[in-house]
């Protein structure tokens, strides 16, 4: 029983991003989606967007689209080996050495992702206090 209701779970979960990549009106407003090949419109993320000068707000912009994609890949491989790791557990006989290497992904993928995102905040603030 616990195993059909994880499975059920894990279903549902799985297919919440498949509905809200295709029918999300955000997604068909903004041109914002999560495939690639698309056009990425990050405009969302920048907070006091009035407080900048239109050339520091082309600056983060172009930030954005140099990093964002970084970070969502990233965000993804995570929760890919989660779910690796998730899966693996539920088994009868779990394979210690699938987990282990699940593991030392999500945390080779942690420093990377945390790497990422401090040289990406370093330099929007940089864009950002330049007045």
């Amino acid at each position: 029983m616990k195993h059909i209701l994880s499975i059920i779970f894990i279903v549902s979960i799985l297919s919440v991003p498949a509905f809200a990549k295709n029918n999300s009106s955000y997604n068909k407003a903004n041109n914002y989606s999560y495939c690639d090949g698309e056009t990425y419109n990050y405009g969302y993320f920048i907070y006091n967007s009035a407080s900048l000068t239109k050339e520091q707000l082309a600056e983060i912009t172009k930030l954005k689209t140099e990093y964002q994609p970084k970070i969502s890949e990233l965000k993804q491989k995570i929760n890919t080996e989660k779910t690796k790791m998730r899966l693996e557990m539920l088994k009868e006989n779990p394979d210690s050495e699938i987990i282990n290497n699940s593991m030392n992904l999500n945390i080779e993928y942690a420093n990377e992702l945390k790497n990422i995102s401090n040289e990406f905040l370093a330099k929007y603030r940089a864009i950002k206090d330049s007045k």
